[in-house]
């Protein structure tokens, strides 16, 4: 039988090409009734509409056949893929029976079965607002962050390199969107952009090498006091109003540099995470040495005015990102304004 199905589908394509393509000529069919004939005359061009439309028509259904039988395997596939779902939800729901006494798995009925999925759903309904709520106030603190960032005059090239710097491994954040529906889309979003500006906004120093100061020289296009010339002023210049000349670091880090520079004197360099260094230079010694790991309360230094472009008892800062000076002032007060809204939330 299969044989025969299989001959026949070889053999169908070119009955259907010669058919359509034959040429018929006009045909008469005799008819006898009661003695008389009568013919019935049948032109070649009604055969060839005949024979095509009856073509046309049994390709339809064929079609319509096959399209039928595909959609019905579908339906199975669809229904018994239902089936196999309903079968772990019906698990689900008696494994959430037992866990809220600590039984073993009980059976259901159809209302307690209902009564439990309803649960369920209320419970879900209570996480989405909550959601919806936490991720409110997370739009707003980044916008607060962006704002504060774009004050301390970071531009978007220096954040890059914090971010690019921050360490690896840990939490991740692609882990837990994948297994939670909840933390997709906007939302998801969102918590990414906080997770990155907060790396970057931990990242900065937060405490001034002297506790109480005065500027002498700000960052920026200055005047120089012994060339006259114009030029950029890479960090600012401090003196210490209360008399305490100890120089701390702006943030924990290690020592990478510390030497005297013909230009800047006794000068320290540290180097702090995320691609962050600090420059303390003119200080009247130095207290510590290559490799060091120190901390805020460590001294590096005091006051002083060694190198030649010195001309007088300061502390010269720099701040530096990926190499890049920023102005440490507005840096440090941005670290400072974070660190406040977050104590405030705790």
């Amino acid at each position: 039988m299969i044989r025969r199905l299989l001959t026949a589908a070889y053999l169908l394509p070119g009955v259907v090409s010669r058919g359509w393509a034959r040429q018929y000529e006009d045909a008469r069919i005799i008819l006898e009734q009661n003695g008389d004939l009568h013919y019935l005359n049948i032109s070649g061009r009604m055969q060839r509409i005949l024979v095509r439309g009856g073509i046309l028509t049994t390709g339809a259904m064929l079609i319509a056949i096959a399209v039928l039988f595909a959609t019905s395997i579908s339906l199975m596939l669809s229904r018994s893929k239902l089936e196999r779902s309903h079968e772990e939800v019906y698990r689900a729901l008696l494994s959430s029976a037992s866990d809220v006494d600590g039984s073993e798995p009980l059976s259901m009925n159809d209302e307690q079965m209902v009564a439990l999925a309803q649960t369920i759903r209320d419970r879900d309904m209570s996480i989405r607002r909550f959601v919806d709520t936490s991720m409110v106030a997370v739009s707003q603190e980044n916008v607060s962050m962006k704002s504060q960032l774009e004050a301390s005059g970071l531009t978007e090239k220096i954040v890059k390199i914090i971010q690019q710097n921050a360490a690896n491994g840990g939490f991740s954040l692609e882990d837990d969107v994948k297994n939670n529906p909840l933390l997709r889309g906007k939302v998801a979003d969102e918590l990414s952009t906080n997770r990155g500006l907060r790396e970057v906004l931990y990242a900065l120093p937060s405490v001034m090498p002297v506790p109480n100061y005065s500027v002498t020289s700000d960052f920026g296009v200055r005047r120089h006091p012994i060339s006259g010339q114009t030029h950029f002023h890479t960090g600012v210049d401090l003196q210490s109003q209360t008399g305490d000349e100890k120089v701390h670091p702006v943030k924990p880090g290690v020592v990478v540099l510390a030497q005297f520079h013909t230009q800047y004197g006794n000068t320290v360099v540290v180097r702090h995470t995320n691609g962050v260094e600090s420059l303390y230079a003119h200080m009247a010694n130095i207290a510590v040495k290559l490799g060091d790991k120190v901390t805020n309360e460590s001294v590096l230094g005091n006051i002083g005015s060694t190198g030649a472009s010195s001309t007088g008892k300061h502390l010269h800062l720099e701040i530096l990102i990926g190499g890049y000076p920023v102005n440490p002032q507005k840096v440090i007060r941005t670290a400072q304004y974070v660190q406040q809204i977050q104590n405030q939330q705790h």
